[in-house]
């Protein structure tokens, strides 16, 4: 908000009062523009807290999903190109775990709450995720 970083400022006056403001502010688009404690509520009845988790755990059931989809298209697809996607999937689906854990880490490190019920555990400590190097990644 003005208050903060003024991001706003970059938006038409229509849309940049809309986004100041917390009741039309999109959820989605909510930390963009608002500091927030973790416990405000969102238009899900949910905790910001408990939606970011919840954001995270998504991801990686997305991931889940598209590997169970693309098992049923084997018979229609050929072999190559079946295997292919296949594997890429597979790679999605740990890059989306491995994203899952180290973004809940982080944030449970800065908000200092427990997870919520029923949400598993980050694979690692934090520690771990941010000695991970990626030297061959695009842009590096």
């Amino acid at each position: 908000t003005a208050s903060g970083s003024d991001a706003l400022a970059q938006y038409a006056p229509p849309v940049a009062r809309r986004f100041a403001d917390l009741d039309t502010v999109p959820d989605e688009y909510l930390l963009w523009f608002h500091r927030l404690p973790w416990d405000h509520r969102l238009g899900s009845g949910s905790t910001l807290w408990e939606e970011l988790v919840a954001h995270y755990d998504r991801g990686v059931a997305e991931v889940t999903a598209m590997r169970a989809a693309w098992a049923t298209l084997e018979p229609n697809v050929d072999a190559e190109r079946f295997a292919k996607t296949a594997r890429l999937l597979e790679i999605q689906a740990r890059e989306a775990r491995w994203w899952r854990d180290a973004c809940i880490a982080y944030f449970r490190s800065r908000s200092g709450l427990p997870l919520p019920s029923g949400v598993a555990e980050p694979e690692h400590a934090l520690e771990h995720y941010m000695n991970l190097r990626f030297p061959y990644a695009p842009g590096r």
